[in-house]
């Protein structure tokens, strides 16, 4: 049976069905089937969203991006016997997504998989960041962004052969992007792009590899650097001019945090410690969140710090497979049981995602008690 016969018959039967579809990244989309044409095929598309109803919409979806389906059941009427369909042009090794893989929830929360991602880019995920219409994520050279239904678009490409380590969102839509070569780059709305600095990771004692970037109250840029156990962070005005805000031995930085207060945290991988510092780089505060065998230390995707509104700080640590959560001077485990977590961040209404790398997708941590969930500390007003 061809593959359009198949097709059409799902629409003879209408048939529930889950599609895996896309290049670089992996969409997913769970429905019926109401119609196939030359291009396309017809999907009423529902998801199961937290205020517990069912959401429908209808999408269309390019034959030519097909890469899996399976028939499914998907959390609508009756149950049907899992049928696996694979097509001799898949791009890449289609994704599982598996509810026994989840980690436990730690109590007063739910955790569910968002979506999931193209398996063949597993641990190139990196940094993640709010921003206009959902959460962005890097991966490579490119920018994705992931809306509330979990549904993935590409919204930038970075030309050449670059890796991007850090990326957020000004107030007016301006994304700001890192790569560990050196280079930081401001992106318009528009998707139009220049180069705004290019880093000499020797002014902090050590090699170029930034490894994150965030923005201070008057819109400076503030990026770290990562190489070996020197290190530091930049300071990049409006015009590109920068200057280092701290570096030197024992100074390599992995993730980046400004509080609604104006002080910088950072996670120094050399001793497993988020530091707070004041805008001109004195340190006043940290906290040791894990011993330091605990992080990547060949990574600097690891240690990414996000923060709340009651002011506790959730940082990743790769090779403990960990998120701890920081609350004053005292750090717990919040997640575990994760593979390579990289990125994380808070939408503006609470909710935290984690990128979970080696699993090549991105989860969706919910605080049940509404109290537990407003907004974001650092989210974008």
């Amino acid at each position: 049976m061809s593959f359009r016969t198949r097709l059409q018959t799902f629409v003879e039967n209408r048939q529930k069905i889950q599609i895996w579809y896309g290049m670089g990244c992996h969409n997913t989309v769970t429905g019926r089937v109401l119609n196939v044409d030359h291009d396309h095929i017809d999907i009423e598309a529902y998801s199961h969203e937290s205020d517990g109803q069912i959401h429908i919409r209808r999408i269309l979806v390019p034959l030519h991006l097909i890469l899996h389906i399976d028939i499914t059941s998907a959390e609508v009427e009756d149950a049907d016997d899992d049928v696996n369909i694979n097509f001799e042009n898949d791009r890449a090794s289609s994704p599982t997504m598996s509810v026994g893989d989840l980690p436990e929830p730690p109590r007063g929360y739910a955790v569910r998989v968002l979506s999931q991602l193209n398996a063949s880019y597993s641990n190139r995920f990196s940094r993640m960041t709010p921003g206009p219409g959902g959460i962005y994520f890097a991966v490579d050279g490119s920018v994705w962004n992931i809306d509330s239904s979990g549904q993935l678009s590409e919204y930038a490409r970075i030309r050449g052969n670059t890796t991007i380590s850090g990326l957020k969102f000004d107030r007016k839509g301006v994304l700001y992007v890192a790569t560990i070569q050196g280079t930081v780059y401001k992106i318009d709305p528009n998707k139009s792009g220049r180069v705004l600095a290019q880093l000499d990771g020797s002014l902090t004692g050590g090699g170029t590899f930034l490894a994150d970037l965030v923005l201070t109250p008057s819109d400076d840029v503030l990026v770290s650097n990562f190489p070996s156990n020197t290190g530091g962070i930049f300071k990049v005005d409006r015009l590109g001019e920068y200057e280092v805000l701290a570096g030197g031995p024992g100074h390599g930085t992995q993730g980046l945090l400004v509080d609604p207060d104006g002080y910088v945290w950072s996670l120094e991988h050399a001793t497993g410690s988020v530091v707070k510092r004041t805008m001109d780089g004195r340190e006043v505060a940290r906290v040791q969140v894990a011993e330091p065998e605990a992080f990547n230390f060949a990574d600097g995707f690891d240690g990414n710090l996000a923060m709340d509104s009651l002011r506790r700080i959730y940082v990743t640590a790769g090779r403990s497979g960990c998120v701890f959560r920081v609350s004053g001077d005292r750090a717990e485990t919040f997640l575990t049981g994760l593979v390579n977590p990289t990125g994380i961040t808070f939408s503006p209404d609470g909710i935290l995602f984690v990128l979970e790398a080696g699993r090549s997708r991105v989860l969706r941590v919910v605080a049940l008690d509404k109290a537990d969930r407003t907004a974001s500390a650092t989210a974008l007003s």
